[in-house]
């Protein structure tokens, strides 16, 4: 990550809410202005274990627990961080109302981000919606 940009609030092993069996994951940073848990999976896992995992994110999610935390901005709405899966297996998990990343490396991630923001910007007019109802990730 350094490679790019050196992450802000960096947690190791977060416990957002210091309850053992809720998330759990390997790291918490502020990367490049946004939120991120990040899990890295070197071990292939059950489809069936992995959603459980994206599950008790959902979970979080709807306690508004995570507003409360104390990296969220100040004086703006609250974040929910994006999940990435750092992990060289492709597991078919969802969710509805988080935004999940699977990717082999932060190199992955960066050039896929790099080639989605080039296309978009190629592809439309800058014109910025000040609504906040999206899910914004800032990684150029």
């Amino acid at each position: 990550m350094c490679t790019y940009s050196v992450p802000k609030q960096v947690i190791v092993e977060d416990k957002p809410t210091g309850r053992k069996g809720w998330i759990e994951p390997d790291l918490f940073c502020i990367f490049k202005g946004s939120p991120f848990w990040i899990e890295i999976q070197r071990n292939q896992y059950s489809e069936q274990k992995m959603q459980a995992k994206i599950n008790l994110y959902e979970e979080l999610f709807f306690s508004d627990e995570w507003k409360s935390l104390h990296w969220q901005p100040e004086g703006r709405s609250p974040i929910f961080p994006s999940v990435i899966l750092i992990t060289p297996v492709r597991y078919a998990v969802s969710s509805e109302h988080i935004r999940i990343i699977q990717v082999v490396s932060i190199h992955e991630l960066m050039k896929k981000y790099k080639s989605s923001t080039k296309q978009q910007r190629e592809a439309k007019p800058i014109a910025q919606s000040s609504s906040s109802s999206g899910v914004r990730i800032n990684l150029t």
